[in-house]
């Protein structure tokens, strides 16, 4: 019973973690304009902090599925702390911000604010009302059609993949940073500019390919200077297409 329970909620991150990645690819090309990369990964359409809030919403707001003002205001709060400390430890471990709040209303040092936090309740609405409750029929039907055995090595595979993509991609974050660092000289929190990089991902990785796959990157230097990276790599294009443009 408790493995099953653990594969039913890795089947939760992975969905929604993919669900994440095309509703962050939907809000950039109608708030930006643009197609551009959502991905938390170098690989896969995976964006893990709506697979992680997906598991613990589910988890703790379950209990108040026909309550819309608790689902709400409870939803808020969890999607803030769980956006906050996503990008605390995510500064920690790949020592740059994937967002920054600091000019918005309301805002806990730029790392959420007022408006997410009711984008947060209203998702956690549609979340534990409407959507999870297809999804965990879907499951039904397809246990139902296939081998559990295979359903249960396809999530291992597939969690499995999720791991190696997330260690390989904080080693390419590190030297491309290191190499940044370098290159533009500039004194990257957490970053050993006299590290040497690996030669090997400074090819394969290249500036161009690390600014398409994260377009919104930020680095916080020694002295607390926030950067947005795209302005100082400002001729490498970081993005797919851009919606009135020819290009």
């Amino acid at each position: 019973m408790k493995k099953n329970v653990i594969y039913k909620f890795l089947i939760y991150f992975i969905v929604y973690s993919i669900v994440g990645f095309f509703l962050e690819t939907i809000y950039a090309i109608f708030t930006k304009g643009m197609l551009e990369s959502r991905q938390s990964f170098l690989y896969g359409p995976f964006c893990i902090v709506y697979g992680i809030a997906a598991i613990i919403m589910i988890s703790i707001l379950s209990r108040y599925k026909n309550n819309n003002k608790k689902l709400f205001f409870y939803g808020a709060i969890l999607g803030s702390i769980i956006e906050y400390f996503s990008s605390y430890i995510g500064e920690l471990m790949f020592h740059v911000k994937w967002w920054d709040y600091s000019n918005d209303f309301l805002n806990i040092n730029g790392r959420t604010c007022l408006y997410y936090a009711v984008l947060w309740g209203i998702l956690a609405i549609i979340l534990i009302k409407y959507i999870n409750p297809l999804l965990d029929k879907g499951i039904n039907i397809v246990t139902n059609k296939i081998s559990n055995i295979l359903l249960k090595t396809v999530i291992s595979l597939i969690t499995l993949f999720m791991v190696f993509d997330g260690l390989f991609t904080c080693y390419a974050l590190e030297n491309f940073l290191v190499r940044v660092a370098n290159e533009y000289k500039m004194n990257i929190n957490g970053v050993d500019s006299e590290k040497i990089g690996n030669i090997y991902f400074e090819e394969a990785f290249s500036n161009e390919k690390m600014m398409m796959t994260y377009p919104n990157m930020i680095v916080v230097k020694n002295n607390g200077e926030i950067v947005y990276l795209e302005t100082v790599l400002s001729g490498i294009k970081n993005y797919y297409y851009k919606f009135g443009s020819n290009e």
